[in-house]
């Protein structure tokens, strides 16, 4: 079920399309990723960072862009998969962000479904959480 070499080019070119209109806080060129469906979801590292509909996905991203001047993203290990019409992928991500004087470089790991349409891959579903800590041999998901 991994994706050919051309879906998977594909599929991240969405994702980096998706960081270039982050970044560059052009609303709609990132809303024109998304699926137009209702149940569209974005989910962020954040307790209330739950976002279902269109809606809820740019007021999610004008708070963002509202407390933040830099927003910018890079991509390092994926992997993409497929099956019909539809592609799921995991990456590591490192989102450098600047607010006032406050830098900072946030490693994420990012999920995401996209389904093909007419128009070429859309984002169905994304997610993206900050792993906490690096966990030795020893270390257990309760300490």
């Amino acid at each position: 079920m991994y994706a050919t070499a051309s879906v998977e080019a594909d599929v991240m070119n969405v994702l980096r399309q998706f960081a270039d209109a982050y970044a560059n806080r052009d609303k709609r060129n990132l809303l024109d990723l998304f699926c137009p469906n209702q149940d569209v979801v974005l989910l962020g590292n954040g307790c209330d960072e739950r976002n279902v509909g269109i809606h809820a996905i740019l007021g999610q991203i004008r708070r963002d862009w509202e407390q933040t001047d830099t927003l910018r993203m890079r991509f390092g290990w994926r992997s993409v998969s497929t099956m019909g019409q539809v592609a799921w992928l995991a990456t590591d991500c490192y989102l450098f962000v600047q607010a006032g004087y406050r830098r900072a470089e946030v490693p994420l790991r990012i999920t995401a479904v996209m389904l093909q349409t007419e128009d070429g891959w859309k984002i169905a579903q994304l997610h993206y959480s900050s792993p906490i800590s690096v966990e030795s041999d020893a270390d257990t998901c309760l300490e």
